[in-house]
């Protein structure tokens, strides 16, 4: 009598371990591809908190890649978000926060526009 192989409880076994490397591959590309798009924004997000650009938005993008596939990752986006709701609060408490917001916008737009214009 010959024996049977049980291929339901390990498909890889009795493979080597190159194949058995590109077999995980293949089964767990997308989240791999989802990992290494993730870090490589968050990682961006967090450069771009010391240098110019919209780091905290980047931040929220990579971790919400990453939110697809890790719960560390959804649990922290999670938070993310009840403390972007707490600025937005604070932000629009008063009218006074509102009207100076809109000013410096305004007043940094007109800057810009004077200096390229302008002076330039």
């Amino acid at each position: 009598m010959s024996e049977r192989r049980d291929t339901t409880t390990d498909p890889t076994k009795g493979l080597n371990p190159f194949s058995q490397i590109v077999r995980f591959i293949g089964r767990s590309g997308k989240r791999i591809a989802v990992t290494v798009v993730g870090l490589a924004v968050l990682i961006a997000g967090i450069v771009m908190m010391v240098t110019p650009g919209p780091g905290v938005l980047v931040i929220v993008v990579g971790l919400a890649i990453l939110a697809t596939e890790w719960a560390w990752a959804e649990r922290a986006l999670d938070r993310a978000k009840a403390g972007g709701k707490v600025v937005l609060e604070q932000a629009t408490a008063s009218p006074i926060r509102i009207a100076l917001s809109v000013l410096l916008t305004l007043g940094g737009i007109a800057a810009v526009l004077v200096y390229f214009l302008v002076i330039r």
